[in-house]
């Protein structure tokens, strides 16, 4: 690689003995390096700027389309069948996370954000033309989601071979941080967009930011990775890390935890805005975008804060509590009818969903060890289908019951899946530091 990258598997051994025993998750040397210590690394400031417009332009993509088909088909449950499709490349996680340890990393993320590019062009290209009906909207969906959950993996296992382990919770959380940024710059550009251009603009837009994404990762430097997979078929490559993750508690919890999120949490604001704002508070698309920004401000207050933090508590315990309460924040906004307090709500949803997920996912990389990362972020990426889940189930709850009634229903099953699993991995609330 460009820069020095060792081995994990001290740390990793160290966070599995701790768990099992209880005793506390050393996963990392204690250091202080400063708010911005990752970016010493040349490789990450590539790949922070280029994670950023990946999301800027995914962002987008979520408000806009599922403005389109709610205006379009007046139906609460579409609008949660397309936020599914963009999710569908999660079946394919496990498949991605294999190809990700044999092959290069690098070149994997370039071509995975270039075709993103090609895929919004198609749907720019029948927007501008006239020729846009809902049926392209859900194929280009599920195009689009196919592609880009091959990046999620590839993005997070690229992070931990660029960065020395001393710095990875602080190069996870800064990188956390460029996306709540892009994802309220998305939010506010896709509303403005699209209520004062249309849609067809605002998917031109879409196609620049991918394409400036794909460009910028050509600086991320990754000359060989430290280890890659043995050379069996994929396969029996994630049948191995399939057995590995099993036999190690530190990996499993958080995995079940990630599915969990998913299915609860996350269909609020990747799918369903569109029916809160509409319904609840009879706001348009900017309104939407405003709402859409509330919990990506949260996000990146907690992100801030971790990147500062981030190695002054265990992470799974910091994980157990930001989940905690995130399922409470969203049980409070189901409940507002006041539109001020709901966007109070969104922040305090954002800052918890931050700190729960940086700290699993520091706990999952640090965890694993380096041949097996991307079959771990692979196994993780599948437990994103408890999204599109999600969006079908609460999508269905909300056009029979109400928006309020899926939401409220979500964050009690969310809690009650908590505790139960926190009674099943009693380590997940290990005391310790990183």
């Amino acid at each position: 690689m460009g820069e020095s990258t060792p081995q994990h598997t001290e740390p990793a051994a160290n966070l599995r003995a701790s768990v099992e025993t209880g005793s506390g998750v050393p996963v990392a040397p204690r250091r202080r390096g400063g708010i911005l210590d990752a970016f010493q690394n040349r490789s990450f400031r590539f790949q922070w700027p280029s994670d950023g417009l990946t999301i800027w332009a995914f962002e987008m993509e979520t408000l806009v389309l599922g403005w389109y088909i709610l205006t379009a088909t007046d139906s609460p449950a579409l609008v949660g069948l397309i936020g599914t499709l963009r999710f569908g490349g999660t079946l394919f996680g496990p498949i991605y996370g294999a190809l990700t340890d044999k092959f290069n990393r690098r070149r994997l993320l370039i071509a995975d954000r270039a075709t993103l590019a090609v895929i919004a062009m198609g749907f720019a290209t029948l927007a501008l033309s006239g020729a846009l009906e809902p049926w392209h909207a859900f194929v280009l969906a599920f195009l689009t989601g196919i592609v880009r959950n091959l990046d999620n993996v590839v993005r997070q296992a690229l992070l931990a071979d660029v960065m020395p382990a001393r710095s990875l919770s602080n190069a996870l959380a800064l990188s956390r941080g460029v996306m709540d940024i892009s994802r309220i710059t998305g939010a506010l550009m896709g509303g403005s967009l699209l209520s004062a251009l249309g849609i067809g603009e605002a998917y031109v837009a879409v196609v620049m930011l991918y394409a400036g994404s794909s460009l910028i990762s050509l600086g991320i430097v990754l000359k060989s990775q430290t280890a890659r997979a043995n050379d069996s078929g994929w396969l029996a490559n994630l049948k191995d890390g399939v057995g590995y993750m099993r036999r190690d508690q530190s990996i499993l919890g958080p995995l079940v935890l990630a599915f969990l999120v998913n299915l609860t949490l996350f269909p609020t604001v990747n799918g369903l805005m569109p029916v809160v704002a509409r319904e609840i508070y009879d706001k348009g698309p900017n309104g939407l975008a405003v709402m859409q920004m509330a919990p990506g401000i949260g996000a990146l207050i907690g992100s801030i804060w971790l990147a500062a933090y981030a190695q002054t508590a265990a992470p799974m315990r910091r994980m157990m509590i930001g989940i905690v309460l995130w399922h409470v924040s969203m049980l409070a906004f189901a409940m507002m009818g006041w539109w001020l307090a709901a966007l109070a709500t969104l922040l305090v949803y954002g800052t918890t969903q931050s700190v729960a997920m940086i700290s699993m996912s520091s706990t999952l990389l640090h965890a694993s060890s380096v041949e097996y990362r991307g079959r771990v972020m692979g196994i993780r990426s599948l437990a994103v289908y408890g999204l599109p889940m999600g969006l079908l189930i609460s999508g269905v709850i909300a056009e029979w019951l109400g928006i309020r009634t899926a939401l409220a229903i979500n964050s009690v099953v969310g809690l009650v899946g908590t505790a139960l699993a926190a009674m099943v991995w009693r380590g997940l609330w290990a005391k310790g530091t990183e």
